[in-house]
């Protein structure tokens, strides 16, 4: 915080000072001594920086550019992302039940979940489908959605792995819970959640009630599997928003200006406790939401304070334990720090992540990367409309205080008027240095009725990290850099990262509320990347570990999972873009129980690794 000048005193006594006539005009030769001397070297100066910056002028590259107006330095990669969802075969329209009563469900839903189902090398695609108000109607009504993918093009498997299910459904975490190497799927709905269990990469069963993960008759949106306790099992966290009923919605009064009935505020609804689930190890969980400490009242009113959209799993401490951060909409958001005896403790007001100036936002989507490549960690949250999206950076490992860097690298201005809610790092130009996505899209159909400056629709946001030219600094990407089809309005929801086509660049899946799915692929050209996959002795993905590959670019670190975005699982193989280094060295792992393992060269390409038995 910079302090204020300091005003003088307006009624402090003026001191005189009687000088003699001589000593008056020595003091003035002196003073006139100086000034030429002063201006002497200031000449000089001024010669040789006019010299520097001829010099500059001369011998700069033609490729570098003046700052932009967002904010960017130099000039952005040209990377062009083509829609083509239903080319590549996701026919999909999610149902949000909307019938006129506004109710808030409605507008929040809905997300989708990347992972590699039947074990073949590709990533298949879950996506979450809510459902009409009605229950009678929800018999014949629309399902989830399943596709899996054959080399780059999807087929519809909904009914084939028995996922042909009509519920509420919000968003999706993915992981193998029960040890057996098959990722299976968990879904959070208004009502109760579902656990899927994966059988031989064939079909799902829903084993909620035998494993007790249910959660009850809540409304649920993030999720995340997690081995918390290092025991070598997943736990799960699951956020709840606020506590809901239709009827609880229809008593309140909320409208938009003059126009009818509004969808309403989480302010007019109490908060909800999220639930934490351990993994007892043979195939069950314990709730045990209370004890391990996840649970956080309001301590002026006794009452739940989270109103929990989005978490990120991190280990923002490196002490070999997992972390979680939590995006709450209009109170605090929160940190939970691992402390390694089963239990966290809640400290994001402690170390500045909590607020942004001293208030809480509307908070949506989630991601964090060490965006220099180097101990700066950013934490980056996606906002409610007029509300910036934040940029949380620490400069050093631990829990030093973050700060809201937005403005400083170029991404506050740009993201004020947008409502986010995916958020996601990655290096779309394999440069080697993370990059920023968000989706955007408001929750009133007829915003712009009342708010000139707002639409219902909204196009993505695309921010290019300019990292590799030395500086802190993020350029908004343009239809002229990035192509027409990423820019094209939608009611933007969930965000998910995969490579979809097996090329090595990592696609970008957006879902619409109440509309279709776009699959933006990513069709850039020239930069090489390393894909690693990797996997327990059980063959299932090492979620928790992290990874670190030396390359030109420094030292890129990224984590397996994690959760982040917005109601979404991204993939679990993790991409360190090369740029045009012909191979990386120093692939360091840090495998979830804790043990570190290196490996020396690794040559551009896909590499599966698996941890010793």
């Amino acid at each position: 915080m910079s302090r204020p000048l300091e005003r003088p005193d307006a009624e402090a006594p003026i001191e005189e000072v009687l000088h003699d006539e001589k000593a008056e005009r020595q003091q003035s030769v002196v003073l006139a001594l100086i000034g030429l001397f002063l201006v002497a070297i200031g000449i000089v100066l001024w010669l040789v920086y006019r010299e520097e910056s001829k010099d500059a002028t001369e011998h700069r590259p033609e490729a570098t550019a003046p700052r932009s107006t967002d904010g960017g330095t130099g000039v952005a990669p040209k990377v062009v992302f083509r829609e083509a969802a239903a080319d590549l075969g996701l026919v999909f329209r999610h149902e949000n039940g909307a019938t006129g009563q506004r109710l808030l469900p409605e507008t929040m839903g809905s997300g989708a979940a990347f992972f590699d189902f039947d074990d073949d090398g590709d990533q298949d695609l879950f996506l979450v489908n809510s459902a009409p108000w009605d229950e009678a109607a929800r018999k014949d009504g629309p399902t989830q959605a399943f596709f899996v993918n054959e080399r780059g093009r999807f087929r519809d498997a909904t009914t084939e792995v028995g996922l042909d299910l009509c519920f509420y459904g919000m968003g999706a975490a993915v992981g193998d819970y029960d040890g057996d190497g098959r990722v299976d799927l968990y879904v959070t709905a208004v009502g109760e959640n579902r656990l899927f269990r994966n059988v031989d990469g064939k079909r799902f069963e829903d084993v909620t009630d035998k494993v007790g993960v249910g959660g009850g008759d809540h409304w649920s949106t993030g999720a995340a599997f997690l081995d918390f306790d290092r025991d070598g099992d997943l736990d799960l966290f699951v956020l709840n928003y606020v506590k809901w009923s239709p009827e609880i919605d229809l008593r309140q009064t909320f409208s938009l200006g003059s126009l009818d009935r509004a969808y309403g505020p989480p302010t007019g609804f109490e908060g909800e406790l999220p639930r934490f689930f351990v993994n007892d190890g043979q195939g069950g969980f314990d709730e045990r939401s209370k004890e391990v400490g996840v649970q956080v009242l309001n301590p002026a009113t006794g009452y739940p304070m989270a109103k929990s959209l989005a978490l990120r799993v991190l280990d923002l401490d490196e002490d070999g334990y997992l972390d979680v951060v939590v995006a709450n909409d209009t109170v605090q958001n929160f940190l939970f720090r691992n402390r390694q005896d089963g239990t966290f403790e809640e400290i994001g007001a402690v170390i500045g992540i909590a607020f942004s100036d001293g208030k809480a936002r509307g908070a949506m989507g989630i991601d964090s990367s060490h965006f220099m490549n180097d101990a700066r960690l950013a934490v980056s949250i996606g906002n409610f409309a007029n509300e910036m999206t934040a940029f949380y950076v620490n400069e050093e490992p631990g829990f030093p205080t973050f700060v809201d860097d937005a403005t400083t690298v170029g991404i506050g201005a740009p993201t004020r008027e947008s409502l986010t809610f995916g958020l996601c790092f990655f290096d779309f130009d394999l440069d080697g240095f993370e990059d920023l996505i968000a989706t955007n899209g408001h929750v009133e159909p007829e915003i712009e009725r009342v708010q000139a400056s707002q639409r219902h629709a909204q196009a993505l946001d695309l921010f290019w990290n300019a990292a590799g030219q030395g500086v802190a600094r993020f350029q908004r990407m343009t239809p002229e850099s990035a192509g027409d089809d990423l820019f094209l309005p939608i009611v933007g929801r969930g965000l998910a990262l995969a490579d979809v086509d097996g090329d090595g660049d990592v696609d970008v899946l957006a879902t619409e509320n109440g509309g279709r799915p776009r699959l933006f692929i990513n069709e850039q050209t020239g930069g090489r990347s390393i894909r690693i996959d990797l996997r327990l002795a059980s063959g299932a993905p090492a979620l928790g570990a992290e990874l670190s590959l030396v390359t030109s670019a420094g030292k890129q670190r990224r984590l397996v999972g994690g959760g982040g975005s917005y109601l979404v699982a991204s993939e679990s193989i993790v991409t360190f873009g090369l740029g045009e280094d012909p191979m990386a060295r120093d692939l360091r792992i840090r495998w979830p129980d804790g043990r570190v393992e290196t490996l020396d060269v690794l040559a551009p390409g896909r590499h599966q690794i698996r941890a010793a038995r």
